[in-house]
């Protein structure tokens, strides 16, 4: 069953569209409403661009930063919460630096 369209702005400009879907639940005897999204709008030809529904790292012409080459993501919870923390102190540390290179250039 097809529903109605609708259209969604985003705050980034880009308008989404989205089918409307309607059922009838036996169970509860109540309407059930789900929305799918189904593509863009490109905001020339005014045509719905279907979406690949991926994560984009899944993407065939995904290119990861600079950052990411190297980093391998902790699995377990003891290694993600040492990572945290090794995260943490980084940042502590290139704060601690740039305080320091403010009050050179500053006085």
């Amino acid at each position: 069953m097809t529903g109605s369209i609708s259209y969604a702005k985003q705050k980034s400009g880009v308008v989404y569209a989205y089918e409307n879907l309607a059922t009838w639940d036996k169970v509860n005897k109540k309407k059930i409403c789900r929305r799918r999204l189904i593509g863009k709008v490109d905001p020339v030809t005014g045509k719905i661009v279907p979406t690949d529904h991926r994560n984009k790292s899944q993407s065939p012409d995904y290119k990861p930063e600079p950052y990411e080459k190297d980093y391998v993501m902790p699995r377990t919870l003891a290694q993600r919460k040492q990572e945290i923390l090794r995260l943490l102190k980084e940042n502590y540390e290139l704060r601690q630096q740039l305080e320091a290179l403010s009050k050179k250039t500053a006085g």
